[in-house]
């Protein structure tokens, strides 16, 4: 058997598991079925996605997009999932920003999958096109089984 391939998800991504309205679903669900179901996938994610996760499920919950239980099972879902949560590395996170023209909070999940060799998975689309160049910062609506 083959080692599983090894990819690094932003909050952007991950939220489209639990929220049900959101665009782009179909790549980032394909994306967690290759992680769970199959083992074909090995994700990792700053710690930052946690809290840009809280970020996003309280306002999915204010805009009641998602009731409070619907959220509470959310992030229990998502915390007990097993990604590699890897701790911030502001240095390079900092020269990311700078060369790319984003915000640091991106920067931290483009420095991680640089560092680690790995493709970023996201549904930021100025992501994407901040990062063109680099090769490796995909769009999660082109995500096709591993």
């Amino acid at each position: 058997m083959t080692s599983p391939v090894r990819a690094v998800v932003d909050a952007s991504t991950i939220a489209k598991w639990v929220l049900d309205d959101e665009d782009l679903r179909e790549g980032a669900l394909a994306l967690l079925d290759d992680f769970l179901r199959y083992g074909r996938l090995e994700l990792a994610a700053p710690a930052l996605a946690w809290y840009e996760l809280t970020a996003l499920l309280t306002r999915a919950e204010r805009r009641q997009r998602a009731s409070t239980s619907q959220v509470n099972l959310a992030l229990a879902y998502l915390l007990e999932l097993g990604m590699t949560v890897h701790e911030p590395q502001p240095v390079p996170a900092l020269a990311t920003a700078r060369m790319l023209g984003i915000s640091g909070y991106d920067a931290a999940y483009v420095a991680l999958a640089a560092d680690l060799g790995l493709d970023l998975w996201t549904a930021d689309r100025r992501l994407v096109a901040a990062s063109v160049g680099l090769g490796f910062v995909r769009w999660i609506g082109d995500y096709s089984s591993a």
